[in-house]
C-alpha cells in the first residue's frame, strides 16, 4: 500500500459570495456552496451558516461514499 492510498478523498466545491444590504450601514453575507461531486447545492446567511452548510455537504458526502 503507497502513502497516498491512506489520505482521505478530497472534497471540492465551489463558493459564491455576495453582501446584502440590510439598512443604511448593515450588510449580511449570503452564499451559495456547491458540492461539485454531485451537484448538490446549500444556500446560507452569514458566516456560522457558512460552516454549518459546509459540514453537512461534507457528512452527506461521507455517507455516499460508505454505501
Amino acid at each position: 500500500m503507497d502513502e497516498h492510498s491512506r489520505d482521505p478523498p478530497n472534497r471540492f466545491f465551489t463558493l459564491r459570495l455576495w453582501p446584502e444590504e440590510r439598512g443604511e450601514e448593515e450588510a449580511v453575507w449570503r452564499g451559495r456552496i456547491q458540492n461539485t461531486a454531485n451537484g448538490e447545492v446549500r444556500y446560507f446567511q452569514g458566516w456560522e451558516a457558512l460552516v454549518e452548510a459546509l459540514l453537512r455537504l461534507m457528512e452527506e458526502d461521507r455517507v455516499e461514499i460508505r454505501d
